[in-house]
């Protein structure tokens, strides 16, 4: 089974750049993206949060994403919404998931790091973290892009971004990245072009002060009668 970060560059799964095809000037679109993940790089701790909406023809269904990091073996993401109400930890090789509305809880023995947790976990069980594109390091050495737009520079609700746009057989991406020495990514769109029901996923991310992130953040205390379960 090919683990998420072979996925991530090879088949373009995820939520944001993994599916883009952007491509290939030195300043030009994946230049901008390196950049932007070479700025998340250089940070040890950093939080935020994203507004997760799934469109179709047949149904909607939106969730809050809050992700707390701690590198190199620290991370805590908790997503509540529509479908899921779950919080996950990674405490330096101890990863936990916690689902609030059934109230249990699952312990597995991973990896120290994130990268290799983040592997790990695909590669045994297929667990997906949301937004893992902002969990790996060097994500930008990762990207090899062959197509894109590079809109220019765009207002996005008083943000002044870089807006681009790439597509491949099966998606179209659009992404929103802010100018500056430390770009972020605040926004972006897929679109699943072998879609019959006009699919789409959207997300806005806004980034938080690193000082907000505790220790204690990272250790999971089970609720009173959750129950924890086991995989065979």
């Amino acid at each position: 089974m090919k683990s998420p970060q072979k996925l991530l560059v090879a088949a373009g799964l995820g939520l944001l750049l993994s599916t883009a095809t952007l491509l290939a000037e030195p300043m030009g679109a994946k230049g901008i993206a390196q950049k932007a993940y070479a700025a998340l790089d250089a940070q040890q701790s950093y939080a935020f949060s994203a507004t997760i909406v799934n469109h179709s023809d047949d149904t909607n269904n939106k969730h809050r994403v809050d992700a707390k990091v701690n590198r190199p073996g620290q991370f805590r993401i908790d997503v509540a919404g529509d479908v899921r109400n779950r919080s996950n930890y990674l405490n330096n090789g101890q990863y936990t998931v916690y689902d609030h509305a059934k109230n249990i809880y699952l312990h597995l023995k991973t990896p120290n790091d994130i990268e290799g947790a983040l592997d790990d976990l695909f590669d045994r069980f297929e667990i997906k973290t949301p937004l893992a594109q902002l969990l790996y390091t060097n994500m930008g050495e990762r990207i090899h892009f062959t197509h894109s737009k590079d809109f220019g520079i765009v207002d996005l609700n008083g943000a002044e971004c870089h807006y681009l746009a790439s597509s491949d057989k099966v998606k179209e991406v659009h992404v929103w990245i802010t100018t500056g020495e430390n770009p972020q990514i605040i926004h972006y769109r897929v679109n699943d072009k072998t879609s019959k029901n006009n699919a789409y996923q959207e997300g806005a991310i806004s980034w938080k002060d690193a000082k907000t992130i505790s220790p204690s953040d990272f250790v999971f205390t089970a609720p009173k009668n959750a129950q924890e379960v086991f995989i065979k």
